[in-house]
């Protein structure tokens, strides 16, 4: 019997409050009772008493008292107490709890807030209060004791808020512990809240402006319940509105905003069926708020709120953080922290004026090219001045930079997008190459098969020794078939990337054309074209098939 008068008396109160949090009328001046997260907004220390006496004159009705400190000692992270006193009837909650909550700004004033907070809870039902109907049936377990329980409970939340408008959600009693009260926690455990609210604050000027606000709240199984509520402030210091509560009342509200102190009242007016015996809800809030000195923690006159490095000394120019070289850019930002350079040189000196930075120059006090690494080349010649022999007269390569009239053998390969080098043909080899005329003729069934042994080595386009000595035979005989016509078509093997392979290729058939060229064979017979990698003829997973694939094919195009 016992144990069946505990469930109706829990079943009542459950049903009468719509909860086992109480409910808080003027929740809005103090929403860290409902949502951690909103510890956020606040912008001050701040110590908050609250008072709730429900349904005035019904006997046993739930009155609750709360005091809470929010302790603001961080501009991001932001941590506050409370304790919360609940009787209603036999059955009394005492509900401690720590709140945390942390900030992250999106935009400009938008800003983001995670919060959470955890709760021991006591419940406690005093018997000797319980009075029964006499049926001649006595059990003197009702007629006193005390039994008690103790729960714990997380809660979450999210705010996300601006200066206009604002939107939170909460989850009370995410993760919550069983009472076990009269040996049967498994039917009393902690049930899940749920919490949205949102308001928009509508500025009408400087000092006056309407808040209308929302709550949304769901409990367990109970129905969803709105609170639809609408405040007015005039002058910054008083306030007045209404709030409507679904199935549960209208509330009239008022309050005063002075100096560091608040004061808020509110009044419910029960629209219920229980509102026959009940003379309405009355519920106060005084707050009063700490001036508080703003930290400084590295001292250097920034405070922390606006101070970018607040644990490094720096300076208010650069919100607050240091400029060891005193350029004008951050330490963090600055490449060269320790010597003083431009901003356009991410705060790295460039002594010569060139362009690149000291510390990437190789020859820091003279102004010099970037493909030297900052090394001038005075002549032009593209020969840097520490490699050229004739710095101030511009030369070929071939000559170590020194002016040298080159001689009609020479042929020069520049490639301003990968490498550059230098093909040259001695007198000696012309000379072999008029001897080859006189003495050889290659078959032109030989000259495909010849061709397939014009070889580079990889990753270059010059032509080996090998590949020279069959060319100059190519050239013996189109010489003497001065009527022949041909094609020539470079390729690589894939040991690089298709872009690069495709230049290369390019590089490697304008070698050999250019070399035919210089031993007098006519350019208009010989016409060019280039693959890359595309056209193999071997295996490019294995060294033998890789050199096969680099190579120059002939096509002779109007053979007799």
């Amino acid at each position: 019997m016992k144990r069946l008068l505990y469930i109706m008396l829990l079943l009542f109160s459950y049903l009468v409050n719509g909860q086992q949090l109480p409910h808080y009328s003027l929740y809005m001046l103090n929403e860290v009772i409902v949502n951690p997260a909103a510890l956020s907004l606040e912008k001050e220390n701040k110590i908050t008493f609250m008072l709730r006496d429900q349904w005035n004159s019904f006997e046993g009705a739930p009155a609750t008292q709360s005091i809470s400190y929010n302790y603001l000692n961080n501009v991001k992270y932001k941590r506050g107490i409370s304790i919360m006193n609940d009787v209603t009837g036999p059955i009394s909650i005492i509900n401690a709890t720590l709140s945390a909550s942390y900030s992250i700004k999106l935009q400009d004033k938008d800003n983001l807030a995670l919060g959470a907070s955890g709760s021991v809870i006591q419940y406690k039902i005093d018997n000797s209060q319980i009075t029964l109907e006499d049926d001649g049936i006595f059990d003197p377990a009702l007629y006193g004791g005390v039994d008690k329980a103790t729960g714990s409970s997380l809660n979450i939340g999210a705010y996300y808020y601006h200066p206009k408008y604002y939107i939170g959600f909460s989850m009370p009693n995410i993760l919550g512990s069983s009472l076990n009260i009269s040996d049967n926690k498994d039917n009393n455990k902690l049930e899940n809240h749920y919490y949205i609210n949102g308001g928009i604050n509508i500025n009408l000027n400087e000092k006056n402006k309407i808040i209308p606000s929302l709550m949304l709240k769901k409990i367990g199984a109970l129905p969803i319940q709105f609170d639809l509520n609408l405040r007015g402030v005039y002058d910054n210091l008083l306030w007045g509105g209404l709030s409507y509560r679904t199935g549960d009342a209208v509330v009239a509200l008022f309050g005063v905003d002075y100096g560091q102190s608040s004061f808020g009242y509110s009044y419910d007016i029960t629209t219920s069926t229980i509102r026959i015996p009940s003379a309405g809800t009355h519920s106060l809030v005084y707050s009063y708020r700490f001036n508080t000195k703003e930290r400084d923690r590295d001292k250097d006159g920034v405070l922390d709120k606006d101070d970018k490095c607040p644990k490094i000394p720096g300076l208010l120019s650069l919100e607050g953080c240091p400029d060891r070289d005193k350029d004008g850019i951050r330490d963090s930002d600055d490449k060269c922290p320790d010597d003083f350079g431009l901003k356009v040189n991410d705060g790295c000196p460039d002594r010569d004026s060139d362009g690149i930075i000291d510390l990437k120059d190789k020859c820091p006090e003279v102004p010099g090219l970037a493909k030297f690494d900052g090394c001038p080349d005075t002549d032009g010649d593209g020969l840097q001045d520490i490699y050229d022999d004739c710095p101030e007269e511009p030369g070929p390569v071939i000559n170590k930079g020194c002016p040298k009239v080159p001689i009609n053998d020479t042929v020069y390969i520049f490639d301003t997008i990968y490498v550059y080098d230098t093909l040259f043909i001695k007198n000696s080899v012309i000379d072999k190459i008029d001897t080859l005329v006189k003495e050889v003729i290659v078959p032109v069934s030989d000259l495909k098969t010849a061709f397939k042994n014009v070889k580079f080595a990889s990753d270059k386009y010059i032509l080996t020794q090998r590949s020279t000595r069959i060319l100059d035979r190519v050239v013996a005989y189109l010489i003497d078939k001065n009527y022949l016509n041909i094609k020539l078509t470079g390729h690589t093997d894939s040991q690089n990337t298709k872009e690069y392979n495709m230049k290369l290729s390019e590089n490697r058939v304008k070698a050999v054309r250019d070399y035919l060229v210089v031993r007098k064979v006519d350019i208009s017979r010989i016409s060019i074209d280039w693959k890359g990698e595309s056209v193999p003829i071997a295996d490019n997973n294995n060294s033998l098939g890789r050199e096969e694939n680099r190579r120059v094919e002939i096509e002779i195009l109007n053979e007799k």
